[in-house]
């Protein structure tokens, strides 16, 4: 292409006046061919393209959710846009349909064709093609909003200078629309990773350095010759970089999981609640170890206050607040449910929630939402005490606005209970929600999706929101509470401890009516997706590993025996074992306070022939749950006779619960390094028709075990293809 040339791909116009010939940004063939397949395939066709591909390149410039950090933003259509490092068009894609116009810059001409190719259907783009700094100059100074989505990091890598991020900013900033006293009227926009993001501290890599703890140590490595090292940085340090540049207002949003997959928005005016933030795991890109849970630090971080500072990324806006102080994105459904929740505030602070189709197929299934809401308040009523309904109003631009609900979700105030160890409120918990959710349960109008999630309780009135999903069929009382539990158990394992005996004892629910309730959400799950592969599994697909340390320690027995050493020396109480090996066999007793490596203990019976082994156990007579880790490896087992207290259980399967695959033939399949099998002795007991064994109250289990172990590089390929 001749220096000076201006081309046309559809009505997206490319300037390479400033492209100097060469890009010295490329992530290689792949671009080339991402090229290919935006030339050949309509968006529509894009979430075909990432199932197919599975490759991190793809998902990341070709998904939807990219646009979402910015679809929040209420444009009018008036907007003149200026995007720095718009890279192959994801987010160029979002602003083009919402804006009058949007003015884009990228060094790399493959990129650039790729945006060009994609958006090729728009006619209000132009793609300046080359570096930022000899294209600036020439740049209007009267855009309503500049964005800088993952760009203000890598400041270092084109300005030659220890202030390189101040400079970028000064150099940027007065392209925007000024305001009759000279002051800016137009809106910077900052996306960027924080230094400090709390994945980082559980085991993700630096997004840019690919290292593990790099930035929370503050980039250490990094010399005075590496001026290409991006950088990202706290909020304090943000605040105050542009504070020295001249800003005089600005917000910060907080995307989640973070800018570049966002499926909610926060702001300092509207922080999450812990149970919000329950979907940690996404690591696309690179393997990542896992050395705590996210959410349960989360839930103490929020309940701190320090969210804004643990937040993995930041949304930093000049000018006066936005109206929307919450958005969250269901977009990673089929076209015809896509939709985004809004929480607006005006000026006098009165909140309203609005919902909009996030695809304009999804128009119909929002207009309904007026007529579900009318429905299911027909059905609990306006009694003192009964469910109230949040309402749906239906607005002339196929949007629907509810009233702001003040309140706590059902299901932080469940894990609240959870976390006092206060288990008859729990239950009292679950016994309102029967008593409310399922009300006039032969009327026909219900919402299977009214989990403990979507209940707002404010003292005595508790209020059932997003209800996008009623049908008109009655639906007893007990599926309903079937479906919230299962969801509720199934997002925190730490939740199951209330599953159980007590449950069916209270409220009829059986691990069989929770079974059934998971399949039903999955169907409903299915329909949502309608087809697709979601994000979710696609991480799994995309063969990224997930590693807990513990378990690299359990799978080497010197790691072990080190490990157990330590703790020996710290003083913890070490019982009597065996030499340990990866078939060794481990025993756990849950008393009420769950299970603990403290209070575990190891056989001294081993293996014999043909990998069997028996052994008989003394239970505790408070002891709920029994556990037994058949090995410390991936393995094949077949489990034999159970005896409790000399009555054998040939159904003891029933009473049992394992994180392997179970085979027709009874054997288990566990491609874990921790396989483990949990008898619920509340329940043997009942099979047993035994309320106690020994005098003294303990219990006598025997059983027998044939194990075969499974090299580990085996049990992967099986995960894989099973995935």
């Amino acid at each position: 292409m001749e220096e000076g040339s201006v081309r046309m791909e559809g009505g997206v116009k490319l300037d390479y006046s400033k492209y100097p010939g060469e890009d010295f940004y490329c992530d290689g063939k792949v671009e080339e061919e991402l090229l290919d397949e935006v030339k050949n395939n309509p968006p529509e066709a894009f979430s075909e393209i990432i199932a197919r591909r599975k490759d991190w390149p793809t998902l990341y410039h070709l998904s939807p959710f990219r646009g979402n950090i910015v679809s929040w933003i209420p444009f009018t259509g008036r907007e003149k846009v200026l995007e720095i490092g718009s890279g192959p068009g994801a987010v160029t894609a979002a602003l083009a349909g919402r804006v009058r116009s949007v003015t884009c810059v990228d060094l790399s001409s493959v990129r650039s064709m790729i945006n060009a190719c994609r958006n090729r259907a728009q006619d209000n783009i132009t793609i300046h093609v080359g570096n930022f700094a000899d294209i600036e100059p020439d740049l209007d100074t009267d855009y309503d909003y500049i964005f800088l989505i993952g760009v203000l990091e890598y400041a270092r890598s084109y300005i030659n200078d220890r202030d390189a991020f101040r400079l970028e900013l000064r150099r940027i900033l007065p392209h925007l629309k000024k305001a009759a006293d000279g002051n800016a009227e137009g809106r910077l926009f900052i996306a960027i990773e924080n230094r400090l993001g709390l994945k980082y501290f559980a085991g993700c890599r630096e997004d840019h350095s690919q290292k593990y703890f790099d930035g929370i140590t503050n980039y250490e490595n990094h010399t005075e010759d590496r001026q290409s090292c991006a950088q990202t940085f706290t909020r304090p340090v943000l605040e105050e970089m542009l504070r020295s540049c001249g800003v005089r207002d600005l917000s910060f949003y907080y995307p989640y999981p973070d800018y570049k997959f966002t499926s909610s928005v926060f702001s300092d005016r509207r922080l999450p609640a812990g149970a919000e933030l329950c979907d940690n795991i996404r690591n696309f890109d690179r393997d990542r170890l896992l050395l705590f849970d996210e959410k349960q630090a989360y839930d103490g971080i929020v309940q701190d206050g320090l969210f804004p500072l643990f937040s993995n990324s930041f949304g930093v806006m000049t000018g006066k607040p936005l109206p929307a102080v919450y958005a969250r994105f269901s977009n990673d459904r089929a076209p015809a449910y896509r939709t985004m929740t809004e929480i607006l505030e005006a000026e006098d602070g009165t909140r309203t929630v609005r919902k909009t189709a996030a695809d304009p197929a999804a128009k119909a299934h929002v207009a309904h939402m007026q007529e579900a809401a009318e429905h299911l308040a027909a059905r609990y009523g306006q009694a003192q005490g009964a469910l109230q309904i949040c309402p749906c109003i239906l607005q002339e631009d196929g949007s629907v606005l509810s009233p702001y609900i003040s309140g706590t979700s059902l299901e932080s105030l469940l894990d609240e209970r959870l976390a006092e160890g206060d288990a008859e409120g729990f239950y009292a918990l679950i016994k309102e929600y029967v008593g409310k959710a399922g009300a006039n349960a032969q009327y026909p109008a219900s919402d299977p999706d009214m989990t403990f999630f979507n209940i707002l309780a404010d003292g005595d009135r508790w209020t059932a929101i997003d209800c996008e999903w009623e049908e008109d069929t009655a639906m007893p009382a007990e599926e309903l509470l079937a479906r919230a539990l299962r969801v509720y158990f199934d997002a925190s394992e730490k939740r199951r401890v209330m599953a159980g005996a007590e449950l069916e004892k209270r409220f009829g629910i059986t691990e069989s009516d929770l079974e059934k309730a998971g399949e039903a959400e999955e169907r409903f799950q299915n329909k949502v997706a309608g087809g697709r592969i979601t994000l979710g599994p696609l991480r799994a697909m995309m063969g990224k590993d997930v590693t807990v340390p513990e378990e690299i320690i359990r799978e080497d027995p010197v790691l072990l025996e080190r490990a157990l050493a330590q703790e020996e020396e710290r003083g913890v109480p070490q019982p009597e074992k065996p030499e340990l090996s990866l078939s060794s066999v481990q025993v756990y007793y849950d008393t009420g306070a769950g299970f603990s490596e403290e209070t575990s203990f190891f056989l001294e019976e081993q293996y014999g022939d043909e990998g069997k082994i028996a052994f008989s156990l003394e239970v505790p007579e408070d002891a709920r749950s029994l556990r037994v880790d058949p090995a410390i490896c991936p393995c094949f087992v077949l489990p034999g006779e159970f005896l409790f207290n000399g009555t054998a259980l040939p159904a003891f399967r029933r009473q049992m619960k394992c994180n392997g695959r179970m085979q027709p033939d009874g054997s288990i399949v566990f491609t874990t390094s921790d396989p483990q099998m949990i008898f619920d002795l509340e329940q043997i007991r009942r099979a047993a028709k035994q309320a106690r064994g020994k005098q003294d109250g303990t219990d006598c289990v025997s059983m027998e075990i044939q194990m075969c172990g499974m090299p580990v590089t085996m049990a992967e390929a099986m995960e894989r293809n099973r995935k």
